[in-house]
């Protein structure tokens, strides 16, 4: 016999073994699957109320509140303590949001000669963002976010377009600003 026909007979018998062991492991983990499922079913079945109809013991279940994750029980304060969003970060966004509303506001309500002013102090406003104390990536986001969402809750948009087609350059620069921060949202 030659070293090729050796070398084939083991490689055919390592094949076999190999195929054995898989299906050794998967019985195994078939066994491992039932007997899990077994005991769920037994927990469950000691959970249920004896009293509670049967269409609604064989339905599903949702969890009570104190069965739920860790997140879903956090309060807003929390969740942003959590997020590094300290009380100190939710008030710079409530100035921030407070100012921003008051120039739009006013946008809304002056007259067509007053506009150029009200949009340069809106961008001066945004331009402010860093010297507020949006030092971060992620916190600067937030407040361009908070500014963006001021603008649209005051219909804004409506007004900056009006601005555009009037080809006022504090209106311009108030759209280079903000439209890229609506639009990437």
């Amino acid at each position: 016999m030659s070293a090729t026909t050796w070398l084939a007979g083991i490689c055919g018998f390592l094949a076999l073994m190999l195929v054995l062991v898989y299906y050794i492991l998967l019985s195994r983990l078939t066994k491992k699957k039932a007997k899990g499922r077994k005991k769920r079913r037994q927990d469950l079945a000691q959970q249920e109320d004896p009293f509670e109809p049967a269409a609604r013991r064989h339905s599903v279940r949702t969890p009570e509140p104190g069965e739920r994750g860790q997140m879903t029980q956090m309060t807003k304060e929390e969740m942003a303590a959590h997020l590094g969003r300290g009380p100190e970060t939710i008030e710079k966004e409530q100035a921030l949001k407070r100012d921003a509303l008051h120039v739009f506001r006013r946008l809304q309500h002056c007259a067509p000669e007053e506009r150029s002013v009200l949009y340069a102090e809106a961008v001066k406003v945004f331009d402010s963002l860093e010297s507020r104390g949006f030092s971060g990536m992620g916190s600067l986001t937030s407040a361009k976010i908070v500014f963006c969402n001021a603008v649209m809750e005051c219909d804004g948009l409506e007004a900056l377009r009006i601005a555009q087609d009037q080809k006022d350059p504090h209106a311009t620069d108030l759209i280079e600003r903000v439209i890229p921060v609506i639009f990437s949202t």
